[in-house]
């Protein structure tokens, strides 16, 4: 059965001088295979590499990784994983290769981080490994994506498609996005799907009611 175990925590920073920005980092194990779900930035980068190491690991044990999307707080340490095959949606691909001017997260060097690697272009139910496969969150970028993790009870990883648990109890998308409608479509969908959610700047979080569609959530961590 697939496992989720967070490298990294991640946590929803301000400050007057911006956005500290840093997000979760995910491992997931699967039939002997391991996935790394985002990345940090390089400031967190000698924590990502205690955190392998702390399991026995190192980036080459780590065999695939998933972009959930081009901003920098999410993208910059990919480069450090050059023996995986990276699952970026090609939307995603198309605006990392020309971010407009009102992108502040995907700086136009950005895309330079993923020169060289394994790029693997996929898409809505594409599996990553057994029981783990890609969900389309679009909206805070055109294309963010997730992963549904299978088990007793679903997981999803949600990055900033889901920021925080105040975005999945509102329903409602925060911060700069792209399309405001696919992004609330979006923190719709995981909130109908997820047992547990793993948001792009906070802790896991449980579901602890959903009765239908019109029913309100209750979240709590696991």
């Amino acid at each position: 059965m697939p496992s989720v175990m967070p490298l990294l925590n991640g946590y929803s920073l301000t400050s007057p001088q911006g956005n500290p920005s840093f997000c979760s980092v995910l491992l997931v194990e699967s039939g002997g295979e391991r996935v790394v779900f985002d990345f940090g930035h390089v400031g967190r980068r000698r924590r990502l590499l205690e955190a392998l190491a702390a399991r026995g690991l190192e980036p080459g044990d780590v065999g695939k990784v998933v972009v959930s999307h081009g901003h920098w707080d999410h993208l910059q340490n990919a480069d450090l994983f050059r023996d995986a095959e990276v699952f970026v949606h090609p939307a995603e691909l198309r605006n990392l290769a020309a971010p407009p001017a009102t992108d502040f997260g995907t700086p136009r060097w950005a895309a330079a981080i993923l020169t060289g690697l394994k790029i693997r272009e996929t898409g809505d139910g594409d599996e990553v490994v057994p029981g783990v496969s890609v969900i389309e969150l679009p909206g805070h970028t055109p294309g963010s994506i997730g992963l549904v993790v299978a088990g007793d009870e679903t997981t999803v990883l949600a990055a900033d498609a889901v920021p925080t648990l105040a975005v999945l109890r509102s329903r409602r998308a925060s911060g700069r996005r792209y399309d405001r409608e696919q992004a609330d479509a979006s923190v719709e969908r995981v909130a109908r799907l997820a047992d547990v959610v793993y948001p792009g700047h906070d802790h896991p979080i449980r579901a602890l009611e959903y009765d239908g569609p019109a029913a309100s959530l209750e979240f709590r961590a696991p």
